[in-house]
C-alpha cells in the first residue's frame, strides 16, 4: 500500500513539474470576441467606395480596407518605428511593411474564415475559423491574429456583408431596390442572426431544387413568383402538400413577406411537415 501511494505521489510531482516549465502560449485558451479588440478599432470612409478600419498594436499599424463595389479585402502592416534587434539574428524583416489580400471563405456575422496572401511572396496564411492556422507568422510578421481577424469581421459588418461558402450575400435592405429593378427573378437567400441576406442571382431549376432537396430559402423579384415557385414545391412531394402565406414572423428584422411549403406525409393521415425554409419576395 505504501509502495502504490509513493508511485501516484511521484507522477503527481512529475505532472506538477512539466505544467511549471510548460511555455503558457502552448495551452490553448478559448478564441477571444472581436468585442475585445473593438476599442483599439477605428472605422471610416476613405472615399465614397472605400471602407477602412485601423488599430495600433504593440508597435505595429493596422490598416484594413474593403471596397464595396468589388468586395475586394486589403490588409497592410507595417511598424511605427524601426526596432533594432540583435543582428545575429534574421529579423530584417520584422521591420519590413507588409501587404496582404484577403480572401474571405466564409463569414456568418460571427465566425470567420479567410486566407492572407502576401502580395510579394504569395504565401498564405489562415485566420479566423481554422485548424491549420499557421505559426509562419512568428517568421513573417509578429501580426496579432486576433486583430487582424476583427478588423477584417468589423468591415464586413460595417458592409452588411457576409460571405457563405465563397458567395457574396448582402443583407437584404441594401439591395432590395436592385432586385426589384433587375433582369433576375429568383436569388439565393439566407438568415443570419435575425437578418436577411440576399445572395447571387439564380435560375427557376436551382430555386425550386434549392427549397425542394435542400430547404434553403430563395429571394423571388414578386409575389407570383414566390406563390408560383413555393405552390410548385407543394405538388411535387409523393403525397402532395400545400403553402400558406403570405405571412411574417413577428417583429424580427426579417421583414419581407414569404411563404412556407407544407409536405403530406401520409394519404390517409392528416400529418404534414412543414420545410424550414423560406420563400420571399419584396
Amino acid at each position: 500500500m505504501k509502495n502504490k501511494m509513493k508511485r501516484i505521489l511521484a507522477i503527481i510531482v512529475c505532472i506538477s513539474f512539466i505544467l511549471t516549465f510548460l511555455p503558457i502560449n502552448s495551452v490553448s485558451f478559448a478564441k477571444p470576441r472581436y468585442d475585445v479588440w473593438k476599442d483599439k478599432i477605428k472605422i471610416y470612409d476613405a472615399d465614397k467606395k472605400i471602407k477602412r478600419a485601423e488599430a495600433e498594436y504593440e508597435g505595429y499599424k493596422y490598416i484594413a480596407t474593403f471596397d464595396k463595389d468589388t468586395n475586394e479585402i486589403k490588409l497592410k502592416v507595417k511598424p511605427l518605428n524601426t526596432k533594432k534587434f540583435d543582428k545575429s539574428l534574421d529579423n530584417l524583416s520584422l521591420n519590413e511593411e507588409k501587404n496582404f489580400s484577403v480572401k474571405v471563405e466564409y463569414f456568418d456575422g460571427e465566425n470567420l474564415k479567410a486566407k492572407l496572401i502576401d502580395e510579394k511572396t504569395n504565401e498564405e496564411y489562415n485566420i479566423g475559423d481554422s485548424d491549420t492556422v499557421t505559426a509562419q507568422f512568428a517568421i513573417a510578421i509578429p501580426i496579432a491574429l486576433g486583430l487582424a481577424e476583427a478588423l477584417i469581421a468589423s468591415l464586413l459588418l460595417i458592409g452588411k456583408v457576409i460571405e457563405l461558402f465563397g458567395e457574396k450575400y448582402v443583407e437584404a435592405s441594401e439591395v432590395i431596390e436592385n432586385v426589384k429593378n433587375n433582369k433576375y427573378e429568383y436569388y439565393k437567400a439566407a438568415i443570419k442572426n435575425g437578418i436577411l441576406y440576399i445572395g447571387p442571382a439564380i435560375d427557376y431549376p436551382t430555386a425550386f431544387s434549392r427549397v425542394y432537396n435542400f430547404n434553403l430559402d430563395v429571394f423571388c423579384k414578386n409575389r407570383d413568383l414566390a406563390r408560383k415557385l413555393a405552390q410548385n414545391v407543394a405538388n411535387s412531394f409523393p403525397f402532395g402538400g400545400f403553402i400558406r402565406g403570405p405571412e411574417k414572423e413577428g417583429q424580427s428584422s426579417i421583414y419581407f413577406y414569404h411563404y412556407h411549403v407544407y409536405e403530406i406525409l401520409s394519404p390517409s393521415s392528416n400529418s404534414s411537415y412543414k420545410l424550414p425554409c423560406h420563400i420571399f419576395f419584396p
